[in-house]
């Protein structure tokens, strides 16, 4: 457990440094200097297949130099949802933090999940694969705070997602 928590406060720290190459790297800036806002739907793996819908508040970034550094930080606030009808229809609310830069994405959220009237309240810590910024394969691990007895959410769940903004898929599709 040590060894797991460890590591995941070494991969945070390690996506704040950057190298300082002594080339002046230019920050491009779209439109003005506030919050981007960015939908943001996903498609997530839990057991069952959920359908996510999310807007992201934050900061769009793209910076061009010999590393270059293009990503997404900002909070995420929507809700998952299996679609289903009457059995087991599970929506869940959720709020949280994402950073996602280049090749690596960091999330955090907590999710409410709802079902047939039982109600389970998770943290979902994420990590995994960024495509810079604009598409995140993710592995979460929701961590349960009272037993909602759910039928249909497993602990794990596997999560693709897309920061839909152009400043974003530019770069990796040219």
């Amino acid at each position: 457990m040590i060894k797991n928590t460890l590591i995941i406060i070494s991969l945070f720290a390690l996506s704040f440094s950057n190298a300082q190459s002594g080339e002046e790297q230019k920050r491009e800036r779209y439109k003005n200097n506030f919050k981007d806002v960015l939908f943001s739907p996903g498609i997530i793996v839990q057991h069952e297949t959920f359908l996510d819908f999310n807007m992201a508040i934050g900061e769009v970034t793209v910076i061009n130099g010999k590393i270059p550094l293009i990503g997404f930080d900002g909070f995420r606030i929507g809700f998952e949802t299996n679609l289903r009808d009457r059995n087991n229809h599970t929506i869940a609310p959720k709020i949280g933090y994402e950073i996602s830069a280049t090749l690596v994405v960091v999330r955090l959220s907590m999710v409410n999940y709802f079902q047939n009237g039982n109600s389970e309240f998770r943290l979902l810590p994420e990590l995994g694969l960024s495509f810079n910024g604009w598409a995140n394969l993710t592995y979460g691990y929701g961590i349960p705070f009272n037993n909602g007895n759910l039928n249909n959410v497993s602990s794990h769940r596997v999560g693709l997602s897309f920061n839909l903004d152009k400043r974003l898929k530019e770069p990796l599709f040219n």
